[in-house]
């Protein structure tokens, strides 16, 4: 027990240590849009997005065109009678929707504002009935603080959700805006 408790102070000195030393943090807003390609039901486009908070490596890489980012996303996807907003959380039945808490790293060629990048992501996704693992790649370009970007999320549970399958796999296209916060 004592050894756990050391474990965990230094784990938080270390972190505190290293946010104290960030230079760049950022919160990053984004909307996205895709379709789950899966589905057992039939496909319509739905619409989602993504807050979260990216910080330059310090601990890690020491690369300061790396970021670590960890960010909650929310995606809704109608199908049948469902609509695109009414289909929210509702009890009809009409929707696919999901949330996602995801740590990741972000790959840049030039930081946040401008170039490429690619961010890998992992975590846990949560839904009405469902909940797995979680995998969420992206790459995009960035300009000015604006992202242009790909994404799949993938989530693998072991009971069905709305779409009557175990896992589902979401490619689609986000538009995000990273907020300087130094």
């Amino acid at each position: 027990m004592k050894r756990t408790i050391f474990i965990v102070i230094l784990l938080a000195a270390l972190t505190i240590q290293s946010a104290e030393a960030q230079e760049s943090n950022y919160i990053h807003v984004s909307v996205d849009a895709g379709l789950v390609a899966n589905a057992g039901q039939d496909k319509k486009f739905g619409l989602g997005g993504a807050i979260g908070w990216l910080t330059q490596d310090n601990l890690l890489s020491l690369n300061p065109n790396n970021y670590i980012s960890l960010s909650v996303k929310v995606f809704n996807n109608p199908y049948g009678e469902g609509k695109i907003l009414s289909s929210i959380m509702n009890d009809a039945g009409d929707a696919f929707n999901y949330i996602m808490p995801l740590a990741g790293y972000r790959f840049t060629q030039q930081g946040v504002a401008e170039g490429f990048f690619v961010e890998p992501r992992i975590g846990a996704v949560f839904g009405a009935s469902y909940a797995g693992f979680a995998f969420s790649p992206i790459a995009g370009y960035a300009v000015q603080q604006f992202n242009f970007s790909i994404y799949c999320d993938m989530g693998f549970g072991n009971k069905k959700s709305a779409i009557l399958k175990k896992s589902f796999f979401t490619p689609g296209i986000s538009v995000a805006y990273n907020i300087n916060l130094n």
